[in-house]
């Protein structure tokens, strides 16, 4: 990927896990080789992210001492930064969208998915049980699920239309863990998930699924 594309994508992430509460104002970020870890970028890519941030006004930079978050405003970012017509999508709207494409997916993935699939799932499953306690990590290897369910299914328009979605749902999927215990329940879901992939329980897949897409808005009303 293009070098400058990798540093908005660093803005972007940043953004969203700041926006939604995952870094909050006025704390320290973590170190440097924990963020290039979490976004999956190089270190060079990470210091420019954090320098057009700082310019930006979301964060600063203070040498010998770290990085800090500022409060902001979202309307003061250049254009091109958040998702378009981001603040006019709702999490509703986001749901809605993924169920058109995940559920019938995951039921061609119950069907098609081959062993390396279901070991990259497995996987998954084992790094989202490890970093439950570090949310930006455990959203890194949710999203990745999910992406590989899409992925399983061997439809080439339903993984780019998930693609297509993508930064909308990197936006939104941290507010499923906004309660105590959320990504406890999210495991069970991805557990069942993979369950019936492996198995090829393509009902049992397609009601887990929309189960779990229709909990996420649950937790957002309660």
């Amino acid at each position: 990927m293009d070098k400058e594309l990798l540093g908005i994508k660093v803005v972007r992430k940043m953004i969203s896990l700041i926006s939604t509460g995952v870094y909050r104002p006025e704390r320290k970020l973590p170190a440097e080789r924990k963020l290039c870890e979490q976004l999956g970028v190089s270190r060079g890519t990470l210091r420019q992210g954090l320098a057009d941030l700082d310019s930006m006004g979301v964060v600063k930079i203070v040498p010998r001492s770290g990085i800090y978050i500022k409060k902001y405003s979202d309307k003061k970012l250049p254009k091109g930064i958040l998702p378009p017509n981001f603040k006019n999508i709702s999490l509703h709207d986001i749901v809605n969208a993924r169920k058109i494409i995940e559920i019938p997916a995951v039921a061609l993935a119950c069907e098609k998915a081959g062993k390396d699939k279901i070991a990259i799932l497995k996987n998954h499953i084992i790094k989202m049980e490890q970093s439950i306690d570090d949310l930006p990590e455990f959203l890194k290897y949710d999203m990745l699920f999910h992406q590989t369910v899409v992925s399983a299914s061997e439809n080439k328009v339903l993984v780019t239309a998930f693609e297509s979605i993508s930064e909308y749902l990197k936006y939104s999927q941290v507010y499923t863990s906004v309660h105590e215990g959320e990504e406890e329940k999210a495991m069970k879901y991805h557990k069942k998930i993979y369950a019936a992939i492996k198995n090829k329980q393509k009902k049992a897949g397609v009601k887990i699924l929309a189960n779990h897409l229709n909990d996420i808005l649950e937790s957002v009303k309660s």
